[in-house]
């Protein structure tokens, strides 16, 4: 173990055991009195913005998914992680090795312990960390046989819960008149999951605070909206009296208009008009695209998205395919956060019950490998002169040996890569026929110039894949064709691509099985 360093100038720095071992940065060093905690209860104080300006505290989030959008974003979210099948557990080991008896025998009761507990509903309860920034676990032990059996593991609410000046958790309740003390966390009681907590902010990020705003805004807006539609959704009756009527004439003809409004029925005097108004389109429709505004933030708040919760309107292919993307990141990191969560109960469990010695249970999320690439990759070796034994279709595909046969290679056979001579490879032959294709899909005007058609077929020409060529004619074509002209032309250039690519690779196919 070194004693220093040497720092740039050539003087060496030595360390201090005492120094390296102590926190510097603290509350108490940085100043914060028991001022700014919370008063007697010494505990610090819910750091979150936007409860702060609202002057609430987090019961408030609670009464949120009584809101459509909330509840469905909040279950659109935990479902993509709770729909997953591949969540497992295995005996802790070493890094490339196996897991010891013991760590086995570990892994054996831990599993059997969990046989009447509900993972469902505990990943479910994980999941509730992003919204509120965090949940408490509860472990339930009971002792037996030399064991500490985990009987339960319950969320708890996060209300009820604060964290000291250290950091620390404590239970307080719910408070009263008079609010007892709060009480430390016992060790190996409970688990906590937060979500991007801080030293600054223990509490974590809780997106559902973020939410208070837009649902505050959609219900004053509905109640708004409920107003206007009831006022001004139904025409209005108006009533010309003639110019000579009394005030009593007057007053006898909108009690009749007013009882027209629910039978329809009204006797008019002579001379009188009666016309039918109603109110514009616009109103209505301005209010739709308030609430409508306030969902996309909710939406995009708790998705990160907006386009796999709501599908109004037209959207693009690519933006669908970019806010798919968003939260498919979204449930990989919630995977993470329950991965983490189950390794610290496992680790307890093992702490408890086996000692530091035992490497404890590991949790995860075990994606099957994807067999058609596995496939794609077995058949570019076979088209080298790789042959594969009946083992590796068994072990790789999970084949039965009665649903398959090997064929033995043939004597002497071995990979000829050399194009047959004297003619000309398919692939080349559909590589013209496609340049030729796209040079007429061109305008007339672009078409006219030699010297573009030559650089759209070299472009044509040097593409490796589908996303290459459609890139590279991006670049050539945009600065000379309308958006609408372009999209046009490209979604016609890549059918031809494609259908040229795939008759050539059948054609190559046939050649080599008559060959």
């Amino acid at each position: 173990m070194a004693d220093g360093l040497f720092l740039p100038d050539g003087t060496f720095l030595s360390f201090s055991a005492a120094e390296l071992t102590t926190q510097l940065a603290t509350r108490q060093n940085a100043g914060v009195t028991l001022g700014e905690l919370e008063g007697w209860l010494n505990t610090l104080p819910d750091p979150d913005p936007v409860l702060r300006k609202r002057g609430e505290d987090a019961t408030v989030l609670d009464d949120l998914s009584a809101d459509d959008q909330v509840t469905t974003a909040m279950l659109s979210r935990k479902n993509r992680v709770l729909n997953c099948p591949d969540f497992t557990l295995r005996a802790g080991a070493p890094d490339g090795g196996t897991a010891t008896p013991e760590a086995e025998e570990l892994y054996r009761r831990f599993v059997q312990d969990l046989e009447r507990t509900n993972l469902r509903t505990v990943i479910s309860g994980i999941l509730d960390a992003p919204f509120f920034g965090f949940i408490p676990l509860e472990l339930i032990w009971r002792p037996g046989n030399n064991w500490w059996h985990l009987v339960d593991i319950v969320p708890r609410p996060p209300r009820w819960f604060r964290f000291d000046n250290e950091n620390r958790p404590t239970f307080v309740g719910v408070y009263g008149g008079i609010a007892a003390q709060p009480v430390p966390l016992p060790a190996g009681k409970f688990v906590f999951v937060q979500h991007h907590a801080t030293y600054d902010n223990p509490y974590g990020l809780r997106l559902l605070s973020r939410c208070l705003w837009p649902v505050a805004f959609k219900r004053g807006g509905l109640r708004f909206y409920a107003k206007f539609v009831e006022r001004h959704g139904l025409p209005w009756v108006v009533g010309e009296a003639p110019a000579k009527a009394e005030r009593l004439e007057k007053q006898d003809m909108a009690r009749d208009l007013a009882r027209m409004v629910q039978d329809a029925v009204a006797v008019i005097p002579h001379g009188a008009n009666v016309k039918l108004e109603s109110a514009g389109q616009t109103q209505g429709a301005l209010h739709e695209d308030f609430l409508a505004r306030q969902d996309r933030a909710i939406s995009k708040i708790l998705m990160g998205q907006t386009l796999t919760v709501e599908m109004e309107g037209a959207n693009s292919l690519a933006a669908a395919e970019t806010h798919r993307s968003v939260a498919e990141d979204l449930a990989d990191a919630d995977k993470a956060m329950v991965v983490d969560a189950w390794n610290e109960i496992a680790w307890l469990y093992a702490q408890v019950n086996a000692g530091p010695g035992v490497l404890a249970p590991l949790a995860a999320y075990d994606e099957p490998e994807d067999l058609n690439t596995r496939a794609d990759l077995d058949k570019k070796l076979v088209e080298i002169g790789v042959r594969f034994t009946a083992e590796h279709f068994k072990e790789n595909y999970g084949l039965k040996e009665s649903e398959f046969t090997v064929d033995a290679p043939q004597p002497g056979g071995i990979a000829n890569f050399a194009a047959p001579s004297g003619r000309k490879p398919l692939a080349e032959k559909a590589q013209a026929t496609l340049d030729t294709a796209i040079a007429k899909m061109l305008p007339g005007a672009l078409k006219a110039s030699a010297e573009f058609v030559t650089r759209v077929e070299n472009a044509v020409r040097k593409a490796a894949s589908y996303d290459d060529l459609q890139d590279a004619l991006v670049e050539l074509l945009a600065p000379s064709m309308t958006p609408d002209a372009l999209e046009s032309f490209l979604a016609r250039a890549m059918t031809a691509a494609a259908g040229y690519g795939a008759t050539a690779v059948a054609a190559e196919e046939a050649e080599d099985g008559n060959a």
